[in-house]
């Protein structure tokens, strides 16, 4: 009978010490899933974010795009709303030299970066899944586009880059600057993005430059 009993603690020793490794590796394993679980959320997370970025970055060129067909002088008699506020910005800066060096919205008032309207509300693009996308623009008058080794005005007198007639002037340049904002859901859980780009274009000397 002791003989049976002595067995039967060792078989009880033996079983708890089973359980008890048992149940360490359940916690090792659920430790670990949880870790592998929340570094894939990580990855989400920072793939959306990402892809948001990406988003800003785009909506923020094609206003640049945009921009650039509607300050085309063949262009500009067909603009109508926002593409015609940027047309009459255009010719309103041409017709102001002392304004050059400024950037100015389209509604004719002086660009703050610090103020950026949001929504943006200069050109509002499809919304797709809840995202709703725009871009801002900002239009600033550099002066004349400085012209070397040509031979402008031999033959009809000397013509320095902003005199002249309208044939004979040197190309307007322009600082252009597209602030785009992406907004990805609504409320509380709503999630913004900014992205600015600014690129300098040349368009032939308007007939009311100075």
């Amino acid at each position: 009978m002791r003989h049976r009993t002595t067995r039967s603690t060792h078989d009880a020793q033996a079983g708890g010490i089973t359980i008890l490794v048992a149940l360490m590796l359940l916690v090792l394993i659920t430790v670990a899933a949880m870790g592998m679980s929340r570094n894939a959320l990580r990855e989400l997370a920072i793939s959306g974010t990402s892809r948001q970025g990406s988003m800003a970055r785009n909506v923020a060129d094609s206003g640049i795009e945009w921009s650039v067909y509607w300050l085309d002088q063949y262009n500009a008699p067909s603009a109508s709303g926002t593409a015609q506020q940027l047309s009459q910005l255009k010719a309103y800066l041409g017709q102001n030299p002392d304004l050059a060096g400024v950037a100015y919205n389209l509604d004719q008032s002086k660009f703050n970066p610090s103020h950026l309207p949001a929504p943006a509300t200069d050109t509002t693009l499809s919304v797709a899944n809840g995202t709703t996308q725009g871009f801002t623009l900002a239009l600033t008058r550099m002066g004349k586009l400085p012209i070397t080794n040509m031979s402008q005005g031999v033959g009809q007198g000397s013509y320095a880059p902003a005199t002249g007639s309208a044939p004979l002037q040197a190309p307007d340049l322009w600082a252009l600057r597209s602030d785009s904002q992406i907004t990805v859901g609504a409320g509380p859980f709503a999630s913004t993005f900014y992205h600015a780009k600014e690129a300098w274009i040349s368009t032939p000397a308007a007939t009311t430059s100075n």
